[in-house]
């Protein structure tokens, strides 16, 4: 005998509507009192911390998102568990509906305390160190129940089930306009190869030598410099720019060198934060941790054919050279009650000048993602008016043949 949820897709958005049947199965009969189907949302943190000699302290964190219920079915009834199902419907909210007063300290304002902050997405991340564990997620579920008729002594019991739900969010913003940090890495090549007729072919002994000593070599100094953007969208192309400025007053050399891009790796490195409490009652014993993932994108090497690498020039789009995107299985950057998950971007490249190899990082301090998807902050604004209110959302209470109408009226 069990209680099942039936919906057409997992998957979901604020402003959307969840809408399925909730069914009963099994060979015997059972006394109901009350069957309910409830969406909810929480996010949860829990963190681990060794003390040594195989003891820890746990900490936990615990905040509501949003919690709506339907009454399906009021009894007392018996009925047959195959045979019967209920409809249920509902819209799924833009903003969090949490109750009750925060439970964290915001000492270090990380976290997002507004109790109509706007959802977050489903999410779930872990780290394992040494001394401690750390683990969170935001999880949407529908869950339904049945209450059996408690003034019999043998009746089967209560039943639950629940069905998680994938919530993705969207962005209010429909294009990004550019806007870029600058960041630079100077560079001094010294090699004989500057020198006119020395560009190719084997040195001698004595040019060898002399390339030992770099006061003897000619010198061409220049300097590269990566716009690294501020605001990337998800499945979104993601521009880099890659620009190169020659220092000619500082160089000995006649004309400035080529430089060629040898190799180039593009990372999104995802930071996150979560805080927890020791004691959930008397809210004390703050705890906050933090970890990092790193994730490759997307990379060029020219390595093995030097004779295919791109010389830098004043501008360059790397774009053009590989496909720059951040995968859609990641989420967009948010920050709620208890979790915090930010990004930023780096860059490692190689360049070649005279033969010789050089290599410079680069990294924004800060990287908003945003969602894939776009709604217009006036869609937004008639969800919002048209989302139920917190707590029962039952309305009149179907009738046994009410029910059982309806559920004969679903394939």
């Amino acid at each position: 005998m069990s209680i099942r949820i039936n919906i057409p897709s997992l998957k979901c958005r604020a402003g959307a509507t969840v809408s399925g049947t909730v069914s009963l199965h099994g060979d015997v009969d059972i006394d109901v009192e009350i069957i309910t189907i409830s969406l909810v949302g929480r996010c949860k943190t829990k963190v681990v911390r060794s003390n040594g000699q195989n003891s820890s302290t746990t900490y936990r964190g615990r905040a509501p998102l949003l919690e709506y219920r339907q009454v399906l079915f009021k009894g007392p009834n018996k009925m047959k568990t195959n045979g019967h199902s209920w409809p249920f419907s509902f819209t799924f909210p833009t903003r969090c509906v949490a109750r009750g007063a925060d439970p964290f300290k915001q000492r270090h304002g990380l976290f997002d305390i507004n109790p109509q902050q706007s959802l977050p997405p489903s999410f779930a991340n872990e780290n394992h160190t040494f001394g401690w564990r750390g683990e969170c997620f935001v999880k949407y579920e529908l869950e339904a129940s049945l209450l059996g008729n408690r003034t019999k002594i043998f009746s089967p019991g209560d039943l639950k089930t629940e069905k998680p739900l994938d919530f993705t969010t969207t962005r209010d913003i429909e294009t990004v306009k550019p806007d870029f940090i600058e960041k630079g890495h100077k560079i001094a090549c010294y090699s004989l190869r500057l020198q006119p007729g020395h560009e190719d072919g084997p040195l001698t002994f004595k040019e060898k030598l002399q390339s030992m000593r770099t006061s003897k070599l000619p010198v061409a100094m220049f300097k590269l410099q990566m716009l690294l953007p501020k605001v990337g969208i998800l499945t979104h192309a993601l521009p880099l720019i890659l620009k190169i400025e020659h220092d000619i007053e500082a160089s000995t050399t006649q004309s400035p060198p080529i430089v060629t891009l040898r190799k180039c790796t593009v990372e999104l490195q995802a930071n996150t934060y979560i805080q927890c409490i020791r004691d959930e009652i008397f809210r004390e014993g703050d705890e906050q941790r933090d970890w990092r993932d790193e994730f490759h994108i997307a990379s060029v090497d020219y390595s093995a054919d030097m004779e295919k690498a791109p010389p830098v020039t004043e501008y360059m789009d790397l774009q053009r050279l590989m496909r720059i995107k951040v995968p859609w299985h990641h989420k967009p950057t948010f920050s709620t009650f208890n979790i915090r998950r930010t990004y930023r971007l780096a860059v490692k490249l190689s360049v070649d000048c005279a033969q010789k190899t050089f290599k410079a990082e680069f990294a924004s301090y800060r990287f908003d993602l945003l969602a894939a998807d776009y709604a217009s902050p006036m869609a937004t604004q008639e969800q919002e008016a048209a989302a139920p209110a917190y707590g029962d959302l039952s309305g009149q209470l179907p009738t046994y043949q009410d029910a059982k109408s309806a559920s004969a009226a679903i394939p």
